[in-house]
């Protein structure tokens, strides 16, 4: 069974605490997370 947020696609792109934290939450969810990186880390 789905979470409450399958099916949605969410574009992490938080560089601080809270960005990353929030789209954790949102994967555990069930959201497709996609996290997008700064080319230099």
């Amino acid at each position: 069974m789905p979470g409450p947020m399958g099916g949605v696609k969410v574009v992490e792109l938080g560089i601080w605490v809270a960005g990353p934290a929030a789209a954790g939450i949102l994967a555990e969810w069930g959201a497709d997370v996609t996290k997008i990186e700064p080319t230099k880390g």
